[in-house]
């Protein structure tokens, strides 16, 4: 089980401020760091780029700061008891690492310090240890070597968003010059940065999206085909025919009789 002491999100310090513990706390720290900062850890000095995390085990030195500017981070305090997750925690503890979504991290933060303090006491320890499952899983993610080899994309969040705007608008047409624009850069580095985020180029992404959705539609009504192509983005149903069997092997006809 894990417990929450006390934490906070947003949190912006002068240049002046200077966090040391020399002997460490008691306790689990992580820091979701959003600014730059210098950090020594266990003797180690690190720069840290914004969009990194740090844990620090319990009794671990560690001091920190921006001597350049305003330090800013969300954090959390925390105890936990041996288990698994603990041991594949300690394994990523006392390093800065870059975070694939501290967005969504932050969110987790946010929801484990109000379950903690304001959900009945009869669910609170529950809820407390699933948010925590999913931080922790969204940190051990982020440390696999393949992340761990790339630069922290700093348009992921927005290309997070602007994915999940595709998949809940799929009847409509997106165009690539349009989803750049959304994101603030040019069609060909739209490209680069949507197949870096997501491993897959965005037409092919969108083409995957609407064939998923298509089966969905195919198994759950009984729209005519004509009726499921248009409201899965097709003006057409050859392209349909086509796209769909391209993707899965077989016609939405059959698919409709035979789900695989």
């Amino acid at each position: 089980m894990y417990r929450a002491i006390q934490g906070g999100c947003g949190a912006a310090h002068p240049s002046a401020f200077h966090m040391s513990r020399p002997e460490g706390l008691p306790n689990y720290v992580l820091l979701l760091i959003r600014s730059c900062g210098e950090f020594e850890i266990a003797g180690k000095s690190y720069m840290v780029l914004p969009g990194h995390a740090v844990i620090f085990a319990p009794g671990t030195p560690y001091s920190y700061g921006n001597p350049e500017g305003e330090y800013q981070d969300d954090w959390l305090h925390f105890e936990a008891e041996e288990d698994s997750r603990l041991r594949e925690l300690k394994r990523i503890s006392n390093r800065p690492f870059p975070v694939r979504d501290p967005g969504s991290c932050t969110a987790l933060i946010r929801q484990i310090l109000w379950e903690t303090s304001f959900a009945p006491v009869r669910y609170a320890g529950q809820n407390v240890d699933a948010l925590f499952t999913v931080l922790f899983n969204h940190l051990f993610a982020s440390c696999e070597e393949e992340v761990l080899e790339k630069m922290p994309n700093p348009y992921r969040e927005r290309l997070q968003a602007l994915r999940m705007e595709l998949k809940n608008s799929i009847a409509q047409k997106h165009d690539i010059r349009e989803c750049a624009g959304k994101i603030g850069v040019s069609p060909s580095y739209f490209q680069h940065l949507y197949t870096d985020c997501f491993g897959m180029p965005f037409q092919q992404d969108l083409i995957r999206m609407r064939v998923e959705y298509t089966k969905y539609i195919l198994t759950a009504t009984d729209l005519t085909l004509e009726q499921v192509a248009g409201l899965c983005g097709y003006t057409g149903t050859v392209h349909f025919y086509r796209q769909f069997r391209q993707v899965t092997g077989t016609t939405p006809a059959k698919y409709r009789k035979n789900p695989v």
